[in-house]
């Protein structure tokens, strides 16, 4: 079951005429936007971006935090106001296991759940699980998850629960990039062609909430939450 805490933070985002997913983590007690580093590129310091609410696109002047470096796709925006409820939801990675459960949202393909005023006007984003199957250190860490990824997912939220607690308590540990590919040769008439095709091997590409966390930190200038 994903509680409101999340649901509540996640939003369908659109920049450059590229749409993907983007959420909410508060610092310090402070807000800010987080994505992947791809459904911004290009995004520069006062550029604007675009929420999905009401059934329309609601336009939305950021200021830029940081790109994450290298190939970490990572990117932190600051909007000029509270775009969420502060629900508790811990940026962090502590204590989660390796083999464990792990749940990511977004809007593939821009599907989306009609939530009416559930959700203050913001479209319901669809819940998919995962298991976390290896976690790469070093400069540009990752994390591998084993599930079925989409495109839209990108810049969506991995959420995860400690085992063994009997409440439902959920941190944000990452943040959804890409899916590994594997090209595979067309075949016609049973024999294969020089055309490929990308297929979705199930390897999820995630990369830890920490390097958002650690661009916040370097340049904290976030809404201020009242």
């Amino acid at each position: 079951m994903i509680t409101f805490n999340v649901i509540h933070r996640t939003f369908q985002i659109r920049f450059g005429g590229a749409t993907g997913t983007c959420f909410t983590i508060d610092l310090d007690g402070r807000q800010y936007l987080v994505t992947a580093k791809h459904c911004v590129a290009g995004l520069t310091d006062g550029d604007k971006i675009e929420i999905f609410q009401n059934n329309n696109w609601q336009v939305i002047p950021v200021s830029l935090v940081a790109h994450g470096a290298g190939d970490v796709d990572v990117s932190v925006l600051a909007p000029p106001q509270q775009l969420s409820p502060a629900h508790p939801l811990p940026p962090t990675s502590a204590n989660i296991v390796y083999g464990q459960d792990v749940y990511f949202l977004g809007f593939p393909f821009g599907l989306f759940g009609d939530s009416g005023d559930l959700n203050y006007g913001f479209p319901f984003p669809l819940v998919k699980k995962a298991i976390l199957s290896a976690i790469e250190l070093g400069p540009n860490a990752v994390m591998l998850l084993d599930g079925l990824n989409n495109p839209g997912f990108s810049g969506g939220p991995v959420v995860f629960t400690k085992p063994g607690l009997t409440n439902i308590i959920y941190s944000v540990a990452a943040v959804i990039s890409a899916y590994r590919f594997n090209p595979v040769h067309v075949h016609h008439a049973g024999t294969p062609t020089p055309l490929t095709v990308n297929e979705n091997t199930g390897i999820i590409i995630a990369y830890p909430i920490n390097h958002a966390v650690r661009l916040i930190e370097a340049n904290p200038i976030g809404f201020m939450l009242p």
